[in-house]
């Protein structure tokens, strides 16, 4: 039976950039009730920083703390940075850190395009990691 490492949880602090990106006010006309109910359930469980699915109900309703790894990187845009009064959507490099890409790799200068490929992918760590195990076993 291939027996896979157990590593350590990578926070999703690691790579989120709180000053950056362009953030818009959560407070604001045509804001979604259900993204201000993510927004309030999240503060009450984890403060002013987190990251929440800025729609649907995937990850629960309060959205995650930042000390925790971020889950599943979608498609498409899924996830939002909250801090303060203040949010934004991750940006494609926070997207493919989160997949454990290198911050050098080659991508495409759309940001859509690369959220899109990202969410296919394989981690490359999660990869590297599998073959070691097969490599061993072998």
């Amino acid at each position: 039976m291939l027996q896979l490492p157990q590593d350590r949880h990578v926070p999703a602090s690691s790579f989120l950039d709180f000053d950056a990106g362009r953030c818009s006010q959560i407070e604001k006309p045509g804001r979604a009730q259900a993204t201000l109910d993510r927004v309030r359930n999240g503060r009450a469980r984890f403060g002013d920083r987190f990251i929440m699915p800025y729609y649907g109900k995937g990850s629960g309703t309060p959205g995650r703390d930042i000390n925790r790894p971020i889950v599943t990187i979608a498609t498409v845009d899924r996830w939002a940075l909250v801090g303060g009064n203040r949010m934004r959507m991750l940006s494609a490099d926070e997207g493919l850190a989160a997949m454990s890409f290198p911050i050098d790799i080659l991508r495409p200068d759309n940001h859509r395009l690369t959220m899109h490929m990202a969410g296919n992918a394989v981690p490359p760590l999660a990869g590297q990691l599998v073959i070691e195990a097969m490599l061993k076993a072998a």
